[in-house]
C-alpha cells in the first residue's frame, strides 16, 4: 500500500459491535480503491496485518473482505493474498437473473427495463459513437443480412448488436448495468425469437437496421423513436407468450 491505513477505534467485538467495525474498514479500503490508491491486482496485506493496521480483529477484516468481495471488489484466494479487482457488473449478473425467474411476469418487465435502459442508449449512441462503434455495428447488422431465417445465428448476432450499440454510448456506468442485464437480455431475444409463427424476419431486420442508420447519422431523436418502435413490436408477441407459457419451452 502506498500510505498507511486509517485506524478503527478498538471497541469489544460482539455481533453487532463487529458489524459496525467490519463496515468501517469496508469503507475505507472502498475509499482507496475509489481513489485509485489500490488499483486492479494489488495485493491486500494479509488479515492479520490487516487487523494490526486497523486494530481491530481478524473476525472483522474477514468481514469486511466478505463483503468487498461480494460487491466484486476483490477477490478473495486461499493460501494466497487478496488481491484488488477491477470493477465489473458480475455482482448485479445473478441479481437480475433470479428476480427475472421469480417474477410472475419476468419477460414482460425484462422488456419493459430494456426499452427503457436501451431507447436512451441509442439516443447516446447516436452522439457519442465513434467511427470504430460504427463500424463494428456496421458489421453485426452486416451478419445479421446473412441469416435472418437462421436463429442459431440470428439470436447471438441481435444479443451483439444491443450490446454494440451500449458500448458506443461513452456512458461506463451504463454499460456496467446492460452488461449485468446480459443473461435477461439473451433470455428475452431467445424467448421472442423462438416464436416463428409469429416472427417476420425481414421486419425484424428492418428494425435493427433503422437504429443503426439513426446512429450512422448522428440523430439521436432517430434513434430514440427507431429503439421505441423495435420494442413496441414485441407486444404481441409478449402478450401471446403470456396466454400461453409452454411457447417458452418450445
Amino acid at each position: 500500500m502506498n500510505s498507511p491505513l486509517p485506524r478503527v477505534p478498538h471497541r469489544p467485538t460482539n455481533g453487532s459491535e463487529r458489524g459496525r467495525l467490519s463496515a468501517t474498514v469496508k469503507e475505507h479500503l472502498t475509499q482507496r480503491i475509489v481513489a485509485g490508491v489500490l488499483r486492479p491486482n494489488d495485493e491486500l496485506p494479509s488479515e492479520s496485518e490487516l487487523a494490526a493496521q486497523f486494530k481491530v480483529s481478524k473476525p472483522v477484516i474477514r468481514e469486511a473482505l466478505g463483503s468487498l468481495a461480494g460487491l466484486g471488489l476483490v477477490q478473495i484466494r486461499q493460501g494466497r493474498p487478496t488481491i484488488v479487482q477491477g470493477l465489473t457488473s458480475a455482482p448485479l449478473d445473478q441479481f437480475f437473473g433470479v428476480a427475472m425467474g421469480v417474477s410472475e411476469n419476468g419477460l414482460r418487465e425484462a422488456l419493459e427495463l430494456r426499452r427503457a435502459l436501451e431507447t436512451e442508449a441509442a439516443a447516446l449512441a447516436a452522439t457519442h459513437a465513434s467511427p470504430q462503434h460504427i463500424e463494428r455495428l456496421g458489421e453485426i447488422i452486416a451478419s445479421m443480412r446473412k441469416c435472418p431465417d437462421d436463429l442459431d445465428a440470428w439470436l447471438p448476432a441481435d444479443l451483439a448488436f444491443h450490446m454494440a450499440l451500449v458500448r458506443s454510448t461513452g456512458n461506463s456506468l451504463l454499460q456496467f448495468l446492460i452488461e449485468a442485464l446480459s443473461d435477461v437480455m439473451r433470455q428475452s431475444i431467445n424467448a421472442l425469437g423462438s416464436q416463428t409463427d409469429l416472427r417476420d424476419p425481414a421486419t425484424t431486420l428492418k428494425r435493427h437496421e433503422r437504429v443503426f442508420e439513426a446512429v450512422c447519422a448522428h440523430d439521436p431523436e432517430a434513434a430514440r423513436a427507431a429503439m421505441h418502435a423495435h420494442f413496441a413490436a414485441t407486444h404481441d408477441v409478449v402478450l401471446a407468450i403470456g396466454k400461453d407459457q409452454t411457447r417458452l419451452s418450445r
